[in-house]
């Protein structure tokens, strides 16, 4: 298979209104590798800042994205024609990535995407929901009935997070913002909602949970929130940290941390391979497929020819999940 096909490839970082797709050459085939004819590809924060060039050990020129869904077009046999859905931390990073008409990945860094999904629901699903796997059950190891308090729960992370947990038969307490993000998360699937501007966090937890405090906290957002997340927290309590974009130092009071047992985990998706993402992938499948996940109820479709606009729209905090479609398929 030779030819060339439309991808945002680049060979400089900058600002993302200046990306368009560009003619690039197919790469060929190598043993151990399937073709995917990309069929939707979301915009991650993460792919904004891929394309500002803030991340230090990113590869030029390289095509951008991190999540897809497509169909295998090449490769063994057994996967040819598979519906196949990824992500990974070097894909669009230190490899090319998702944001093109075709992407060639490992065998093992392709996994059978849920059938009940469309491929715009099966490509918004990737850093989202893998953060929230990676947090949750890799790092906290979430037990059926504790107590889970999520910030940032109005963002695509924070309702991943939301829905892993609940399906996980856990109690959850989402933090937001204020009240216009309070009205985006899904009151029937939570215990309460705390507000980072009325500063209730800490008693809200203690009334939802007696006064016991919760067991795992996750930090999305940064310095702003560590403190009443922490603070929240009961004996042994969890606290996950996956992002810093609203600050990077805080004060720890170290006689509290040990006195209390907690535990402070940091979490790093963009260090999983598309190989790793494939096996998280697989186990997020049969939650998919029995109901118990739903994908993000807000998808915004865009050809690939709308990227610039596209991942300006998600630099400036999208409610919605911007997905690009190739080759012109929708919803």
């Amino acid at each position: 298979m030779t030819g060339v096909m439309k991808a945002l490839h680049i060979t400089a970082h900058g600002p993302p209104g200046t990306l368009k797709p560009v003619d690039v050459p197919q790469p060929p085939l190598s043993a151990g590798h399937v073709r995917v004819r990309v069929e939707a590809a979301a915009i991650n924060p993460s792919d904004v800042v891929s394309a500002e060039g803030r991340f230090p050990h990113a590869v030029l020129p390289r095509i951008l994205g991190r999540d897809f869904a497509g169909r295998v077009v090449e490769g063994p046999k057994d996967l040819v024609g598979a519906e196949v859905w990824g992500s990974g931390g070097d894909l669009g990073i230190t490899r090319d990535g998702a944001h093109a008409e075709e992407i060639l990945l490992p065998v093992a860094g392709v996994s059978r995407r849920p059938s009940n999904l469309t491929p715009e629901q099966a490509a918004s699903a990737g850093v989202p929901f893998i953060t929230a796997w990676s947090c949750l059950v890799e790092a906290a190891a979430l037990k059926p009935g504790e107590t889970v308090v999520v910030s940032g729960a109005a963002g695509a992370v924070g309702r991943a997070a939301v829905e892993l947990a609940v399906a996980l038969e856990a109690r959850v307490i989402a933090l937001v913002k204020d009240a216009d993000e309070g009205a985006r998360v899904d009151r029937d699937r939570l215990a309460a909602i705390a507000r980072s501007d009325l500063n209730d966090l800490v008693g809200v937890v203690q009334k939802v949970t007696g006064g016991s405090g919760a067991n795992v906290a996750l930090n999305g957002v940064g310095a702003a929130v560590f403190r009443p997340l922490l603070d929240c927290l009961g004996p042994g309590g969890r606290l996950c940290i996956y992002s810093a974009s609203a600050g990077r130092e805080v004060t720890l009071d170290l006689f509290d941390l040990y006195r209390r047992r907690l535990r402070l985990l940091g979490i790093n998706t963009v260090a999983l391979t598309v190989e790793d993402g494939a096996r998280i992938l697989d186990q997020l499948r049969p939650l998919f497929e029995s109901g118990r996940l739903h994908p993000h109820p807000r998808l915004e479709p865009r050809p690939l020819e709308d990227a610039a606009r596209a991942y300006e729209q998600v630099a400036r905090g999208s409610s919605s999940k911007v997905v690009l479609v190739p080759r012109g398929s929708g919803v």
